[in-house]
């Protein structure tokens, strides 16, 4: 996956979250593209989920951990 097809997912939400959100998100797929990890859509909607208060700070990084197998 690229950095180009993560946005490209981003941009089918873009409609349905604020445009703060969308650019903190793109910011965030930025950040990860500079480590060579690449969101899926999977994380987008976490990362959306985040920002609308459907849940915390704390259970992304844990969904995260545990998908990269850090945990």
């Amino acid at each position: 996956m690229k950095k180009a097809k993560s946005i490209a997912i981003l941009d089918r939400y873009k409609d349905e979250i604020s445009k703060e959100l969308y650019e903190q998100i793109l910011w965030v797929i930025g950040n990860q593209a500079i480590e060579d990890m690449f969101l899926d859509e999977e994380d987008i909607k976490a990362l959306i989920a985040q920002g609308s208060g459907d849940i915390t700070a704390d259970e992304l990084v844990s969904r995260f951990k545990k998908k990269w197998g850090v945990v």
